[in-house]
């Protein structure tokens, strides 16, 4: 993926780019807490956790992904104590968190898989954990839609409304919270969802 080649060149103007640019920065870490343990789930190079964790150094966060290659790259570019990056599958991850953090994983998870990383969310999170939820909205995410499957080269993008995914959500966890923001250049959608069993 291009990003990931300019990642070795430009490593501060790439976590810029990612975390100022195309997230709505303020309003994402709104969402998360300020000490305790998080789970960064698709966390590519890690771009996104490096900033939360220099923001919250009371913040311990897990970053996984399923690329022995982007995972090595996250260690090596976006590195700090309080991150620890592994290459494993969500199902094989032991812990409790305090958040489960999906930023912009769900519109490459194909649908019949989304009920299953749900379900393994749920069973990670401790008694007052909760899950989050950033994606990109289906109406106005266009160039959303256009940078994954040019830049980026995803194979697949599969945008979803707010409400849709959060329907989806309600299936395996209790959504307490969405909402829909507009920050150019598209509009995010945040969900947030603790377990059932409480």
């Amino acid at each position: 993926m291009i990003q990931y080649a300019v990642l070795r060149r430009t490593p501060r103007f790439l976590r810029w780019y990612r975390t100022r640019l195309t997230l709505d920065w303020k309003r994402l870490t709104s969402y998360l807490p300020t000490e305790g343990k998080v789970l960064d789930v698709g966390c590519g190079v890690g771009l996104v956790d490096y900033e939360v964790a220099r923001a919250r150094p009371k913040v311990k966060i897990l970053g996984i992904d399923l690329s022995d290659e982007i995972i090595a790259m996250a260690q090596s570019y976006n590195a700090t104590p309080n991150v620890e990056y592994k290459s494993v599958d969500l199902r094989c991850v032991e812990g409790q968190f305090d958040c489960i953090l999906l930023v912009d994983v769900f519109h490459h998870v194909p649908p019949d898989e989304r009920l299953a990383l749900l379900e393994a969310s749920s069973v990670l999170l401790s008694d007052r954990g909760y899950v989050l939820i950033k994606d990109i909205e289906r109406n106005g995410g266009q160039i959303s839609w256009f940078m994954d499957r040019v830049v980026s080269r995803a194979p697949e993008v599969y945008l979803q409304n707010c409400n849709e995914l959060a329907a989806e959500v309600t299936q395996r966890l209790d959504v307490i919270k969405t909402e829909v923001h507009f920050r150019f250049p598209f509009p995010h959608s945040y969900i947030v969802a603790q377990s059932m069993a409480r």
